[in-house]
């Protein structure tokens, strides 16, 4: 067998490199190329689509460094043959891949099911997996005053799951302050909210909610709930929810004199949710527990946060917390409350 020369070397090492080009811009074109997304101007763009909110398509694409932000008003068409979660103005939640329907536009069909444009609220991927249905939020804050030494520190994070008929919200808070001449403040809690969505409109939900509280003397309250609640408006961007059930709620002090307690609840409580103010996103809980077991005895829970969109994924907060306990232990307070301002990053 001869030895090959060298132009045939040479060819062999061009078609080898023009294959692996063919390869890599050919893995580019299907990693991009997936979505289209047509425009009321008449412009067809190709690309991956990564959501629709607050009125804005943000696409994707390989020949550009930044995504695209569509006007959702300016879209005529979408079409994907990947898995979407799909959320209506009107609570309605479907999920499939999306396809325009050929005699009707703008009309996108979500797995056999035909949606206007207009009444689409929210588009996000919806992969098959269970650990990417989740978003994160992460947000740390930190404050110093001279004068009479005090400093703050606030942690949290925010964690949300959802899909067609289930939404999971667990949340966690740290919260330490400290002044010259004064004892410290410290507490922290976290909290899990469990629905099962019954229609558009409905729910099931679980509790649990876990306190340490330095002001109210609580080494640890623990309250565990079920019941169920209905939306009075709802929409991927916007809610508003009234609820309530049964919960069961046990207290260990920090003064070991003090025997742990146990209390039978009810509880009433509100939720409003609103991302519509374009710059900013809005949510406060508002929460009533009257006692079942121990006469005159009611607590509240009150939760507001504001958070500033900034540029990415980042986000400064403003938030102010209070717990209310009516027969609160003797010598500490009845009422916990304050006040935080953070910056933080959502993923």
């Amino acid at each position: 067998m001869g030895r090959p020369d060298r132009r045939s070397i040479f060819s062999c090492v061009r078609t080898g490199v023009a294959a692996l080009g063919l390869t890599v811009f050919g893995s580019a074109g299907v990693a991009y190329g997936q979505d289209v997304v047509i425009t009321t101007s008449g412009d067809r763009l190709v690309g991956e689509i990564k959501r629709v909110e607050k009125d804005v398509l943000t696409l994707e694409t390989a020949y550009s460094d930044t995504d695209f932000k569509i006007e959702w008003e300016d879209v005529a068409a979408i079409e994907s043959k990947r898995q979407f979660l799909v959320e209506t103005f009107d609570g309605r939640r479907l999920s499939g891949s999306l396809s325009p329907d050929p005699d009707k536009k703008p009309i996108v069909q979500i797995g056999g099911t035909s949606v206007p444009l207009a009444e689409v609220s929210v588009v996000q991927p919806f992969e098959r997996t269970f650990w990417s249905r989740w978003d994160t939020a992460l947000d740390f804050g930190y404050s110093m005053t001279r004068t009479n030494s005090a400093k703050q520190l606030s942690l949290g994070t925010n964690t949300s799951y959802r899909d067609e008929r289930y939404v999971d919200v667990i949340f966690a808070n740290v919260f330490r302050s400290s002044q010259e001449n004064a004892p410290e403040t410290e507490r922290w809690d976290l909290g899990n909210d469990f629905r099962r969505l019954l229609g558009n409109r409905w729910y099931v939900n679980t509790t649990q909610d876990f306190l340490n509280s330095q002001e109210q003397g609580l080494d640890l309250r623990t309250t565990i709930g079920g019941g169920g609640g209905r939306y009075a408006l709802r929409s991927a961007s916007q809610h508003l929810a009234l609820g309530g059930g049964l919960a069961w709620t046990n207290e260990k002090y920090t003064d070991q004199a003090l025997p742990s307690k146990d209390s039978a609840e009810a509880y009433l409580g509100t939720e409003f949710m609103t991302e519509k103010l374009k710059i900013t996103d809005l949510i406060t809980r508002f929460t009533y527990y009257p006692s079942l077991t121990i006469s005159d005895r009611y607590r509240l829970a009150y939760r507001f946060d504001l958070d500033f969109n900034l540029p990415g994924d980042w986000y400064l907060r403003f938030g102010l917390f209070d717990n209310y306990d009516s027969r609160p232990p003797e010598g500490f307070s009845s009422n916990d409350y304050g006040w935080s301002n953070s910056f933080g990053f959502k993923f």
